[in-house]
């Protein structure tokens, strides 16, 4: 399994949209091939800070995600809400 660790901050004014961008994408997600968990967590006490957990059985699976038309729109449409990402993969250790 493998893990993806996204922290997103988006412009003060672009929260609402994002969060609302990001639930159409993951509703579509969820039903890609090798996809685990893909959720969105929203900060408490600053509403412009996320936090993206996602699992993965596998390589390709992320692959297959970063390759479908619906991660690329979401992309596309969010890509002036976004003012930093930073993105960690992780392998699960015992």
């Amino acid at each position: 399994m493998i893990v993806i660790a996204a922290m997103i901050t988006t412009f003060d004014d672009q929260g609402d949209a994002y969060q609302k961008s990001f639930k159409e994408l993951a509703a579509k997600v969820r039903k890609d091939p090798g996809v685990i968990t893909y959720v969105l967590h929203r900060m408490i006490n600053n509403p412009s800070k996320f936090f993206v957990f996602e699992q993965y059985e596998d390589e390709e699976a992320i692959k297959f995600h970063g390759s479908t038309p619906h991660f690329k729109e979401y992309r596309k449409k969010t890509a002036h809400m976004v003012k930093d990402r930073e993105v960690g993969f992780y392998h699960e250790v015992d």
